[in-house]
């Protein structure tokens, strides 16, 4: 600090002059070794990494108030009289006086040498974040934090690849500061200054929270965009208050998955007018609490992670119902839940409305479900919400094939895998979708099922997550180039991350022009063998293709990209086993790609697109929902064509002879199905002009109608 300012002296009286009696050369010694110490034992006391204070003098301007001059007047003609000179008044000058502002420079805390073993700097570390939930500074805590990672992050060797930073990850020190870096950022400031007002219980919570660098890494993993963290957090607080001394620690997984799920109410229908349902976070935790203990459930919560157990306790089923299910003989018999969804009796009555014996639908509960039976929305329901009730995680899942609108369920199986398959139609059934109980978003199922990927509970994909928090680290002091080095030792650590693919994909395209293109194509490259055996994951990979390679590619290069990205899907379809698992949405994006690099310019390319659209009708008429979307494709490449509008009318007209109109008997499902398809078909004769074969096809449909009130009766 600057020394305060010492008033000058009154002159001294002069005296008359008598020897000095004073030994000055030993008073200023000693004055010198007193100030020394004293700034020694200042020093000493000083608390490591204290915020340096700087002390800068702004001139303060005192401003001086305008003077308004008056409006003048015309004087009048008057005789001049002269008066004596009056004085002049003289005007103050503007006074500038220092003032002293106080600039704090935040000083980032070290993360390299002796710190990262020294239990003082684990122990300020820990204080500092505690202090933070009083301030509020999370802001001020955060760049500290990433301002002293960095410098630790980039001295580590580059030779080493995807265990560059593992050293670093054995310093308990590092690895707090690292994951309280991850927390704030994916919390956000402002979510912990309010969960910081939440009581007793979430100050207790968050105090312990912030020392534990691994359930702080868990938290902040699980979290989504979507959720409200400070919500979530309060929740958290409750349910490990629940706890007895000897729970303590046991079921931290279970409170995650409730605080993500339960951030938002959860309430939902049940069939057949039902009552309206609802739960809480602490009575659902409770539950899976108590039937733990008490060992009547088939999967043990408390060594399930916190991201199986979202799809555990999300059911949409009350605690009484699952409660139920627990006293059922047959359920508890099962070894793999696969058999529950054939423990419901089908009712064909409920889809032809015939009357019946049989009791009427009135509760929608499980029990009920279980007594009288349903169709594949109840078998699906029961069996999914009977595994969850149980701690075996599941989904419901709906798609859309050849016999219409279909449900059945997927659940986790004992060796971790997701089983997809139980109750799916093998005739089409694609691309089914489920509803993510943690976000309250539709999402694919194949997004459910890679959560059970062997290499997502390995070694490889813990290295994978840390490299993608270095990765952050870096993109937070603008380093994009050592970003982007690290997101790609992470999709080498482990190549089936897709969370690391996208966040490397998003780096590139930040880094912009710099990005050479043989870069880009190796992305792709790689992504695409990654995801080998995962057709549905490639998506990704043609985006980026499409949006920074084509500009630098041929006509003819880009169409044969795109032939030979819809030649491989259909090869993969052609190859599947026993059920249908094509991704018919990746095939609908392949043909509409090839189609609009030949649509710009329609009339010399109008063989080939002719060609590529017969073929795609041809390949997927097996497919109805993906036959409906192609007509869509070929007629917009052909209309307003009287020249391509009649090859397309006769080619839609022949494959569905050919491939679709036969067979399909008595099934009242795929009857509704072709006389829906039927009137599609009507609808492009009618716009191209040809109204005695639309005609005809009006006759059939009129025919399958028939039949079809028949089955009902």
């Amino acid at each position: 600090m600057a020394p305060p300012s010492i008033p000058p002296r009154k002159p001294a009286p002069v005296l008359a002059r008598r020897s000095s009696q004073t030994n000055w050369p030993v008073l200023l010694l000693g004055g010198a070794l007193l100030a020394a110490a004293g700034w020694f034992i200042w020093s000493a006391n000083q608390k490591p990494d204290a915020p340096v204070v700087v002390v800068k003098e702004v001139p303060k301007v005192v401003e001086v108030p305008k003077v308004t001059e008056p409006e003048k007047k015309p004087e009048p003609i008057v005789e001049k009289v002269v008066k004596p000179t009056e004085p002049v008044k003289m005007v103050e000058p503007v006074v500038v006086i220092p003032e002293k502002t106080v600039v704090i420079e935040l000083k980032p805390y070290r993360f390299e040498g002796t710190a990262l073993v020294d239990p003082k700097f684990l122990a300020v570390l820990i204080e500092d974040a505690h202090a933070r939930l009083k301030d509020g500074k999370w802001e001020d805590h955060l760049a500290r934090l990433e301002k002293g990672l960095l410098p630790a992050l980039a001295s580590t060797a580059s030779t080493a690849g995807i265990d560059r930073y593992n050293r670093l990850w054995e310093s308990r020190v590092f690895a707090l500061g690292m994951t309280q870096s991850l927390f704030i950022r994916r919390v956000t400031p402002d979510a912990l200054r309010t969960a910081a007002q939440g009581g007793e219980k979430l100050s207790s919570l968050l105090s312990d929270l912030l020392t534990r660098p691994e359930l702080l890494e868990k938290f902040a993993l699980t979290l989504k965009p979507e959720d409200d963290a400070a919500e979530a957090l309060r929740i958290w607080s409750t349910l490990a208050a629940d706890d007895t001394v000897a729970q303590r620690g046991k079921y931290e997984n279970l409170q995650i998955a409730c605080a993500l799920v339960f951030d938002q109410p959860l309430s939902w229908n049940r069939f057949d007018g039902g009552s309206a349902c609802t739960t809480d976070a602490l009575t659902r935790y409770r539950y899976f609490k108590t039937n733990t203990e008490s060992g009547r459930l088939a999967n043990d919560v408390r060594k399930a992670s916190a991201t199986d157990l979202i799809w555990v306790v999300g059911a949409t089923a009350t605690e009484e119902e699952m409660t139920w299910a627990l006293s059922q003989p047959k359920l508890r018999s099962l070894g793999e839940w696969a058999p529950s969804y054939g423990m419901i009796r089908y009712r064909m009555d409920y889809v032809t409305h015939e009357k019946t014996k049989l009791p009427a639908p009135s509760e929608g509960t499980l029990k009920e479900i279980f007594e009288i039976g349903g169709i594949c929305m109840h078998q699906a329901h029961f069996a999914a919400n009977t595994a969850r009730a149980f701690g075996i995680p599941a989904a419901y899942v709906t798609g859309d094939g050849n016999r219409g609108g279909h449900a059945w369920f997927a659940y986790l199986r004992k060796d971790h895998e997701w089983s997809m398959n139980t109750g799916r139609y093998n005739d089409g059934y694609a691309c089914g979708h489920t509803t993510d109980p943690q976000t309250r978003q539709t999402v694919g199922e194949f997004e459910v099922q890679i959560l059970g990927d062997a290499q997502r509970r390995g070694e490889r994909f813990a290295k994978c997550q840390r490299l993608q928090l270095a990765a952050q680290i870096y993109a937070a002091a603008g380093n994009l180039d050592a970003q982007r080095e690290s997101l790609r030792l992470a999709v080498t650590a482990a190549n089936r991350c897709l969370e690391a693919w996208r966040s490397y994909a998003a780096c590139l395209e930040k880094i912009g022009p710099a990005v050479k293109t043989e870069e880009w194509k190796g992305f792709v490259t790689e992504m695409r063998r990654a995801f080998d055996e995962w057709p549905d994951m490639r998506d990704l990979a043609d985006e980026m293709e499409e949006k920074h390679l084509f500009p630098t590619m041929t006509e003819d290069e880009i169409f044969l990209s795109c032939k030979r990205a819809y030649d491989r899907l259909i090869s993969e379809k052609k190859r599947r086993g026993e059920y249908d698992r094509t991704r018919y949405d990746i095939v609908q994006k392949a043909v509409a790609r090839e189609s609009s690099v030949l649509m710009k310019d329609r009339t010399k390319n109008a063989e080939k697109l002719s060609n590529l659209h017969r073929r795609a009708l041809e390949d997927n008429a097996d497919h109805l929902p993906t036959f409906r979307i192609l007509l869509e494709g070929y007629y917009e490449a052909v209309k307003g064509d009287p020249k391509l509008e009649a090859p397309f009318l006769s080619e839609i007209e022949r494959v569905y002879r050919r491939r679709m109109g036969n067979g399909a008997g008595a099934d009242v499902f795929r009857l509704k199905a072709l006389v829906g398809l039927l009137d599609l078909i009507q609808g492009y004769f009618d716009k191209c002009g040809d109204p005695g074969r639309a005609k005809r096809l009006a006759l059939e449909s009129e025919k399958l109608q028939k039949t079809l009130e028949k089955l009902k009766k």
